[in-house]
């Protein structure tokens, strides 16, 4: 519900497509940058999972965040 509330500001179907597809590529290049910075550390693979594991909550909450709850609360506000 709120997904559909922070999409519906613009009815442009292009431009919500492209917001949905960069919200997805940007989740994922933050968890490879995360493989990739415990990579660069030499850490254990039992280590690398876990701190992949522990990270994939708050990228993906940050993400919807910023991309669908601020805004709802925004308006709700102004």
């Amino acid at each position: 519900m709120m997904k559909q509330r922070a999409l519906d500001i613009d009815d442009q179907n292009a431009r919500t497509v492209f917001w949905v597809m960069f919200e997805k590529l940007s989740i994922v290049l933050s968890l490879v940058l995360v493989f990739a910075v415990t990579l660069a550390l030499d850490l254990p693979w039992w280590a690398i999972g876990a701190v992949l594991g522990f990270s994939l909550g708050p990228i993906v909450y940050g993400h919807y965040y910023f991309i669908y709850i601020r805004p709802v609360l925004k308006r709700r506000e102004g």
